[in-house]
């Protein structure tokens, strides 16, 4: 067990749970209600989930069923945001509209098809949606409307799910009270349905773009309503306000005015749990039975299977460093933002932004899901211990919406605490102060209490049952999270029955271990569903590497996909889809054009990232087109190597061609240009290698093929297999995906290609975390357990890192003879991490030192190689590198290069 300090002011916590106080919440039938959790699906954070869907089936259902099934289940909402296709934080949020009278093609966006499949397991689900900006047809609340009610009937008529509640407002801006009383009317009383314009008001262009995206557009057929049960459902549809991403500042007025209190039935906000300074939000829920949300709340920050090997600062000074499951954002931290947000603010349901990280990683917010779906084409698939953290509460209580069917369970105010400091994060809890969240039955049956310690220190609680209650007198059964102990699998010891406690003069004492969570229950051990989530085993995330025989790392021709969306892609801006192609069957095409690019909360040009995040040295072609265009020339953007790490993403490919429709071509490190040309260098590229026939064609409707080549620190760009220029960079970024790009133009690729490169490593093998000192299979450690770090010296491990440091971990060392050891099977190590160029490090190949005071390469970034040991012999090694300069060294992630 986990041992802690001990000190003078360390109270217990006393809990009282009355007869009175739960018949007074059983009468309470929305603010009371504990609904649970849910996820939210937008900002591309989805992009990869439908390949999960059509690739690997037997994963992703399991992933519906772990997450949506059984008969408690931990997730009872699907969020969606509606969007212009512009980035909105990880990326864009797909326009299901583009013009006023296209027919919704609610398939671009991969929510509803996850709604679909959850209500399959969970026939209680709710589904919700709000917007982020909006399209540029869109320019009164009557479009507005429009745009939100012909989107919800064209989901409920193709996927079978009608929207639960809508915020018809911008998301994190303030209310707009007027408007949502509006709405919240013309939802209740609308008997038009679907809207449908008149075909002659219908433009030629709007016609032909539209057709061109592989939409069509809305017809009479289409109008109205297609079934009584659609026009019911839509009527009953709930009114959110406001999902400011502060405390809201609404609650004085929504109480103050009878017909915006009417109107509304959900308060909302995102992050922060305190009330306002009336304390509107504990009136709207207690006085008022209205519900309140955390409707956009944060997971975990990092990844919790790596993190206890920690050594964060465990708050005590007589205690050593080092948080197991706890700290900053952490799982415990998470909790803690739960119940905290019931105690100040009556917060009863939290969605998860994301909960589902279905995208590449290391983009923007990156490393803060429940759930990371990074690798499509493998099925690899990752459980935070934040899943386990929420089934402490959904687990061991029947959460959800009070129809008047089910006995669902209450959050008892006078029974729940938290002292807990900090808002955005909850993070002070480090003198072990008290947090509590007390759930029961209407009827007072049965209660299940959560308690959390993200200290040190061993806490003790008492908990006194009314004799009037059902419950009292029954055995309090006790599960418990907490980190695995040396020696184990990562999630040994995750939400398992440790005890039984019997009370003592009708009182229960209760033990709370450091860093730990328990739910002390009523309800029998049989009565519980058990742990199981599936586990995730060391080294079982393979590379994207097709077909090793004829060295194709990845092909597609784009006529495989999700309806419109290509596969392991994800857009940050702009919307790539797949369309037909008169000539070429089915191609992708880049969408948005300026006059459809809208307002955005982070500017760039279109782009989408492919593929695997550790490939290496490779040879990407493509072919392309550009449509008709009015102004200036269009570009297109081939890149390599990329690997995030910035908010904006135009410039985010380690290298890149930018190639003109005029023929300017601008070969770029990052946002950095290296080489430039003009039509005339194309050309007589094309006549230096004898074939003119292939010189590049310029302008509209011709098809090019555009390569770009990485290989060690050499780049090459060919156009139609010519090769055009080099340039060779003497800090080479080592690893990254596949980009594709363009100006705000219709440009189609096809046919595109990754390749390996002759006489180089094609991939990393493994992307190792600083923080990956343990096998997740079995716990060992040490230099002789492949593929996990091992340090010497003194170090210090740190969680709680900014978004683009990868897993939000760094590891730091300062002290000269500090050293980091990876046992490998491969060629050779790529490292990472921020450096400024001046630490100096010695190599030690297979115990040999063969070169001292190596110095790093400078780069600007957490995911950038500072370091390759390259060009060993395939097969076994141990690479130990040891600072030899006073400097502090910073190491983010290790690759292992095949």
């Amino acid at each position: 067990m986990l041992k802690g300090a001990s000190v003078p002011d360390n109270p217990i916590v006393p809990i009282n749970l009355t007869a009175e106080d739960v018949a007074n919440a059983a009468h309470n039938r929305n603010g009371l209600t504990y609904k649970g959790f849910g996820v939210l699906s937008g900002n591309a954070t989805s992009a990869m989930l439908l390949d999960y869907r059509r690739e690997q089936p037997d994963v992703y259902w399991a992933m519906i069923r772990t997450l949506f099934g059984g008969s408690h289940p931990i997730m009872n909402v699907v969020k969606i945001e509606m969007g212009n296709d512009r980035n909105n934080s990880t990326g864009p949020n797909a326009c299901t509209m583009r013009s006023r009278d296209e027919y919704p093609m609610v398939e671009r966006e991969p929510g509803f098809q996850l709604a679909a499949d959850a209500a399959t397991v969970n026939p209680n689900l709710h589904v919700s949606i709000l917007r982020w900006c909006a399209p540029t047809w869109v320019r009164d609340n009557d479009d507005i409307y429009r745009w939100y009610k012909n989107t919800i009937l064209a989901a409920w008529r193709r996927c079978g799910v009608m929207v639960d509640s809508v915020n018809p407002d911008v998301n994190e801006r303030t209310a707009d009270l007027d408007w949502i009383a509006d709405f919240a009317h013309r939802v209740r009383t609308d008997e038009t349905g679907f809207e449908v314009s008149d075909a002659a008001a219908v433009s030629a262009a709007d016609a032909q773009e539209i057709a061109a995206e592989g939409a069509r557009l809305a017809s009479a057929a289409d109008a109205g309503w297609s079934s009584d049960e659609e026009r019911e459902r839509f009527h009953r549809i709930a009114v959110i306000t406001s999902d400011e991403e502060v405390t809201g500042t609404f609650g004085d007025e929504v109480i103050a005015t009878p017909a915006y209190l009417d109107a509304m039935d959900v308060a909302a906000y995102h992050y922060s749990v305190v009330d306002d300074a009336n304390g509107n939000f504990k009136r709207l829920a207690d006085e008022f039975d209205k519900e309140v949300w955390n409707s956009e709340a944060q997971a975990v920050f990092s990844n919790s299977a790596d993190r206890p090997n920690n050594t964060n600062p465990a708050g005590l000074d007589d205690v050593p460093d080092g948080t197991g499951i706890g700290g900053p954002g952490s799982p415990l931290e998470m909790a803690n933002t739960l119940i905290k947000g019931f105690v100040e603010s009556r917060r009863t349901l939290a969605i998860y932004q994301p909960a589902l990280g279905a995208c590449h990683e290391h983009m923007e917010y990156a490393s803060k899901e429940l759930v990371s779906m990074r690798d499509p084409w493998s099925g690899w698939m990752y459980y935070d211990a934040g899943c386990a953290i929420l089934e402490h509460f959904a687990k061991f209580a029947r959460l959800g919406w009070d129809d008047g069917t089910r006995a669902i369970w209450r959050a008892i105010p006078q029974a729940s605490g938290c002292k807990v400091g900090g808002n955005n994060p909850v993070n002070g809890a480090r003198h072990g102060e008290p947090s509590y969240l007390t759930l029961a039955s209407p009827d007072g049956a049965d209660c299940s209490i959560v308690i959390v310690n993200d200290s040190s220190l061993n806490k003790t609680y008492t908990l006194t049952l009314d004799p009037a209650l059902g419950a009292a007198g029954k055995p309090l059964h006790i599960w418990q999270t907490r980190a695995a102990e040396p020696g184990q699998p990562y999630d040994a010891n995750y939400r398992r029955h440790i005890s039984a406690v019997e009370a003592q003069s009708a009182v229960y004492t209760l033990d709370v271990a450091p860093w730990s969570i328990i739910t002390a229950t009523t309800l029998a051990e049989a009565d519980v569903e058990p742990y199981a989530i599936a586990r995730t085993g060391e080294a079982s995330r393979a590379v994207l590497d097709e077909d090793p025989a004829a060295g194709v790392l990845h092909a597609d021709d784009f006529c495989a996909g999700n309806g419109p969306i290509p596969r392991y892609t994800t857009d940050s801006n702009g919307a790539f889809e797949r369309v037909s192609d008169p000539e070429r069957g089915t191609v992708l095409r880049q969408q948005i054009d300026h006059a459809h690019a809208g307002h955005t909360w982070i500017e760039g040009d279109p782009r989408t990232a492919i593929g695997d995040s550790r490939w290496a040295n490779y040879r990407v072609s493509v072919d392309v087109l550009f449509e008709h265009y009015d102004g200036c020339a269009p570009y297109v953007l081939v890149g390599a190597r990329e690997l995030g790490g910035h908010k904006l993403t135009s410039d985010l490919a380690g290298y890149s061609i930018k190639l003109f429709s005029d023929g300017l071509y601008l070969l770029r490190r990052y946002d950095a240009e290296v080489r430039r040309g003009h039509m005339q260098d194309l050309v007589y590229a094309a006549r230096r290698a004898g074939k003119p026939e292939l010189t590049f064609k310029p302008g509209v409707g011709q098809w090019n093929t555009v390569t770009l080549e990485v290989a060690g620190d050499m780049v090459t760009f060919l156009v139609n297999g010519i090769a055009i220029t080099s340039w060779t960079d003497e800090a080479p970024q080592s690893a990254g995906r596949v980009q594709l790009g363009s100006s705000f133009d219709h440009v189609r690729f096809d046919n595109l290609r990754i390749e390996r490169v002759a006489g180089f490593s094609p991939y990393l093998t493994n992307l190792i975390d600083d923080m990956h000192m343990t096998s997740w299979s079995d716990g060992q450690s040490g230099a002789a357990v492949p593929d996990v770090v091992e340090y010497g010296g003194t170090w210090e491990h740190l969680n709680g890192q900014g978004m683009f440091t990868y897993m939000r971990s760094i590891s730091r060392t300062h002290e000269i003879g500090s050293s980091l050891t990876c046992r490998f099977t491969g060629t050779g190590l790529d490292v990472f991490g921020p450096s400024d160029g001046g630490v100096l490090v010695d190599v030690l190949v297979d115990g040999r030192l063969v070169e001292a005071s190596k110095p790093l390469q400078a780069n600007q970034g957490s995911l950038r190689t500072q370091l390759r040991v390259e060009n060993l012999a395939a097969g076994d090694h141990t690479v130990t590198l040891r600072l030899a300069s006073q400097h502090e060294w910073s190491v983010d992630a290790i690759g292992v290069l095949a």
